[in-house]
């Protein structure tokens, strides 16, 4: 399948999700924290909030690639296994372990690939193995030694498809890297996607590595010229300049624009507070949207590098200029000043947008979603009470491969 994505709104054909796993049964108050949540969710309510989303997405048309069942597919290769394996443990500071993992007689390809979203302890590579792990004689068996990624649901941020090629992020967070490299290892290897290029973050690039941190809920793609990228809590202006050089090297981008966000959690993306749901429509937050301050514009220098230049513009006026129309912005909850920090912080700014003027939802956010069909956009509302409480929407949860205009 080729991979094609020119807006954020032309019908989609074809996205990649994470179901959640026995990941998210890791989390303890212990713990969340240091996994970015701040509740623990129910796994079995979450899960059937996440069929029934996906239901919802193949009722439209929409073909759903599951990572885990890509990945597992793509581990049944010896070869790739044993890179993807080399990789995941120098990620987690434990490169002697590769090895022992990589051991069909220990863990199968289902169970291994179980194991890479839902970590691994002290007690459980004994009961596999039969042995202790060597540097691990004094610890405790419920210790991680391989550390659980129950953040794997947010499909959006790990990679982005921008045109026809894709961006391999650099997660901010360590505990959130292997969410890329599984990513990675499925686009560069499974037969699927191997006509579709990694444009910037490839596993043949180290030199756009970190601490070049980038996450896909910070890019959009404006139009087929122009992307916005968030300048966040999680994506830096260092890599911002990399990733705009690498694509000016190419044909199709000619504009990036850089947004600059509150390095807040509240706001850790810029698809926490905008997001495009036709051409020339947007829905934002506007207490962070309406007081940006100057935005920047990256251009090829005509030389295979990218100049940065302080935009005298609005944001609103670069919308108009770049959709060639008065653009309509819908506030979140219709700008109510309570509510809109509430649906905020539910994500009801987060939509996804299957089709133009096409949205789903959490239905939570009823305000917000009043107000879109106020202005003739079609809301179709999921339950997402557990799936919100690792704080992210229907975006969050989507890496869109392929829309097609109509």
């Amino acid at each position: 399948m080729r991979f094609q994505i020119n807006n954020e709104f032309d019908p989609l054909k074809a996205v990649l999700m994470h179901r959640p796993g026995t990941e998210i049964e890791r989390l303890t108050h212990h713990n969340m924290s240091q996994f970015l949540f701040e509740d623990i969710p129910y796994l079995r309510r979450m899960q059937d909030e996440h069929d029934a989303f996906v239901a919802k997405l193949e009722e439209h048309g929409v073909t759903v690639y599951r990572l885990e069942s890509l990945l597992a597919e793509v581990l049944a290769d010896p070869a790739t296994r044993s890179e993807v394996l080399a990789q995941v443990c120098r990620a987690q500071d434990v490169p002697a372990l590769a090895d022992d993992l990589d051991n069909a007689n220990h863990w199968d390809v289902e169970s291994l690939t179980r194991m890479l979203f839902a970590g691994l302890t002290y007690a459980e590579y004994t009961a596999a193995t039969g042995q202790r792990c060597a540097d691990g004689a004094d610890a405790d068996p419920d210790m991680f030694l391989l550390d659980p990624i129950p953040n794997a649901y947010f499909s959006r941020d790990p990679a982005v498809v921008v045109r026809d090629g894709a961006i391999s992020s650099k997660m901010f967070f360590r505990e959130r890297v292997r969410e890329t490299l599984l990513v990675r290892a499925v686009l560069e290897h499974h037969p699927d996607f191997s006509e579709n290029s990694i444009v910037y973050g490839a596993s043949n690039a180290p030199g756009e590595d970190r601490p070049f941190a980038v996450e896909g809920g910070d890019i959009m793609v404006l139009t087929s010229e122009a992307l916005l990228i968030g300048r966040s809590e999680r994506t830096n202006g260092a890599a911002i300049a990399k990733l705009a050089a690498k694509f000016f090297q190419r044909e199709g981008i000619k504009r990036i624009y850089e947004i600059p966000l509150p390095p807040k959690r509240a706001f850790m993306h810029l698809d926490t507070v905008f997001t495009v749901l036709d051409s020339g429509l947007v829905l934002w937050y506007g207490e962070v949207m309406r007081n940006l301050p100057h935005i920047n514009r990256y251009e090829s220098d005509g030389g295979g590098g990218a100049t940065r230049v302080r935009e005298t513009r609005t944001f609103l006026e670069v919308l108009e200029a770049e959709f060639d129309k008065e653009p309509t912005v819908i506030d979140a909850a219709g700008g109510h000043k309570v509510h809109s920090v509430r649906e905020q912080r539910m994500d009801g700014v987060n939509t996804f947008a299957i089709a133009p003027r096409v949205v789903i939802t959490y239905e939570r956010n009823e305000r917000t979603a009043a107000a879109l069909e106020a202005h003739g956009v079609t809301c179709i509302a999921i339950n997402g009470s557990e799936l919100v409480r690792g704080l992210g929407g229907p975006r969050c949860m989507t890496m869109p491969l392929l829309r097609v205009s109509k």
